[in-house]
């Protein structure tokens, strides 16, 4: 498990008033580090392309695995509007977080299975 995505695990276990937006903060961050991972597992280096542009390029990249790309999106669009605070709109709820904290992890164990040696 990456380091941002055990901080978020530890981060929304408090359940105190800005634990949730703490850990989509953290959450996000480790989705964005994952998606350059994806791509370079397929030979794409990201430099520093735009999350947008990234997520397009993850779209082409994974055309053999849609489901990556999809989820890839949502997490990181739910992932966004939970970080950013407006005052008529209420906190993701802890619910919500954990959710999108098991997508990303998902995502993390994908990479993170590929990396693995084959024996």
């Amino acid at each position: 498990m990456s380091a941002l995505l055990a901080m978020a695990f530890t981060q929304i276990a408090g359940r105190t008033p800005h634990t949730n937006r703490i850990g989509a903060w953290l959450t996000r961050t480790a989705l964005e580090e994952i998606i350059g991972d994806l791509l370079r597992a397929r030979g794409i280096e990201p430099g520093r392309a735009s999350g947008h542009a990234r997520l397009s390029c993850l779209e082409v990249a994974y055309r053999d695995s849609p489901e990556v790309a999809t989820q890839a999106q949502y997490a990181w669009t739910r992932l966004s509007e939970a970080c950013h605070h407006h005052a008529y709109q209420l906190s993701p709820t802890h619910q919500e977080v954990v959710h999108l904290l098991d997508i990303v992890q998902k995502l993390h164990e994908r990479i993170a299975s590929r990396s693995t040696p084959q024996q």
